[in-house]
This record gives structure tokens, C-alpha cells and sequence, in this order.
């Protein structure tokens, strides 16, 4: 328990107190998309469904965000320092390292999760009782896990360069088709299909049903399962990968 507790300060201090780009590209620009699509680039009464809805839509943007730029980076750049090389060597071996890079993205994905609720309500005037607050706060950060083990997954690339072209590649064109940024019915017709299989569509209709009282569909639920189970075989078979060579790097 001792390594574990003293890696969670540890990551706790660069992972949050020091990355200001995590405070900038994953709090404040998700932040800033839902004001300018609910107050600023709108007119008349804006309904409090869809301000419940973007809300979910930008923390469901936020987690992936967090997840495929500053984890992924964050990942890569231990490795090339030889941080996951040297926790290899240790008694305690590299469970404790990513488990604790998995509980701050967490944290990281919380604090996103207050700050957007909290513009809500101020702003919009939502209103939620506190059984669907929590309820929104469990989907959200169960939600996460599929884009955080793409995080993982990309981060065994072997340059920053690549990483940064993947990340782009996954996150931006995911974001777009699976509704996050505007309503899918917008886009063609041959494209909402492949948008409905992204698991951040998943998640965004769970967390957009638990905050207006839609309907759960037990697809979103099995949607986000099935992106965790093939995610986390990929990443425990690419992690075996890297501790059988021993050099850290993922070809690419």
C-alpha cells in the first residue's frame, strides 16, 4: 500500500498542480464549447434538455481529451525518460504506476464533471437532484475508461510526432461523428452509423438519459462494456509485448 500511496503523490503533483495543459484543453475548453453553444451562438430560451445534454456532451469531451492527448503523452514520455524501466525493476513492478495514472485521470475527469455542472446550473439553471448528480458522476468516469485505454494503447507508439498525428486522427473526427459537438442528425446519413458504434456515442446518450430522465437503453451500457473488454485486451497484450522486450518501444 505504502508504493501505491507514494506514487499517487507523486503523479498527483505533475499530473494536476503542474499541467496546465490539462487545466487549459481539458477543463477550460470544454468549458468554453458549452457556453458558447448554449448562451453565446444561440438565440431565445435554449431548452433545459439540451443544456443538460451538451453539458454531457462536453464532460464526455473533456474525459476523451484528457484521456487521448495528456495521458497518452504523459505515458510516452515516462517510458522514454525510463520511469516505466525502473519501476520494472522495483518489488512492486508497474501495477502501481498505472494504477495510479488511471486514479488521477479519474480525478482530472471529476473535476471537469464539477466545473461543467457548476456552469450549468449558475448559467443554464439546470437543476438535478443528487441522486442524479451522482448518477451522472458514475456513468461519466466508467464512461472514460474506453478512451482511457486508447490512451494507453497510442502511447506505446515510438515518437511523439506519431503520437501527436494519432491522437488527432482518433480524437477530433470520434468527437465529431458521435455527436459531441453537434446533433448527429447533421451529418450524412452514411456517416451516423459508424458514429453509432464510437464509444464516446455510448456514453454521451447513458450520461444525456440519467440527466434528462430519458430512457436508458441497454445498448449504451453494452456499447461501453464491449469497447472496455476489447480495449483491455489490447492494452494488456501490448503491455506484455513491451515487458518481454524490454525496450519500451512499440514499433511504428
Amino acid at each position: 500500500m505504502k508504493p501505491f500511496l507514494a506514487q499517487l503523490k507523486f503523479d498527483g503533483r505533475r499530473l494536476i498542480l503542474r499541467n496546465f495543459s490539462f487545466q487549459f484543453f481539458s477543463i477550460l475548453m470544454p468549458a468554453g464549447f458549452y457556453l458558447l453553444f448554449t448562451k453565446v451562438m444561440v438565440s431565445g430560451t435554449v431548452p433545459v434538455s439540451f443544456s443538460l445534454q451538451y453539458m454531457a456532451s462536453m464532460i464526455v469531451y473533456s474525459g476523451t481529451i484528457n484521456a487521448l492527448f495528456g495521458i497518452a503523452l504523459i505515458l510516452m514520455h515516462d517510458r522514454e525518460k525510463g520511469l516505466l524501466q525502473w519501476y520494472q525493476l522495483t518489488p512492486s513492478g508497474v501495477q502501481p504506476y498505472y494504477l495510479s495514472v488511471g486514479f488521477w485521470s479519474m480525478v482530472m475527469n471529476g473535476i471537469a464533471i464539477v466545473v461543467l455542472g457548476m456552469l450549468a446550473v449558475v448559467v443554464n439553471h439546470v437543476s438535478l437532484t443528487l441522486g442524479q448528480w451522482f448518477s451522472v458522476a458514475g456513468v461519466a468516469l466508467v464512461g472514460q475508461i474506453p478512451t482511457l485505454l486508447m490512451g494507453v494503447a497510442i502511447s506505446f507508439l515510438n515518437r511523439p510526432e506519431t503520437l501527436s498525428i494519432v491522437s488527432n486522427l482518433i480524437t477530433f473526427p470520434m468527437a465529431i461523428v458521435s455527436g459531441l459537438w453537434w446533433p448527429m442528425s447533421m451529418l450524412p446519413s452514411w456517416l451516423q452509423p459508424i458514429g453509432k458504434l464510437m464509444p464516446t456515442y455510448f456514453v454521451n446518450n447513458w450520461l444525456g438519459a440519467v440527466a434528462t430522465h430519458a430512457t436508458l437503453k441497454t445498448t449504451n451500457v453494452i456499447g461501453v462494456s464491449a469497447w472496455i473488454g476489447v480495449l483491455l485486451v489490447l492494452v494488456i497484450f501490448e503491455t506484455r509485448q513491451l515487458l518481454k522486450r524490454g525496450d519500451g518501444v512499440v514499433k511504428a
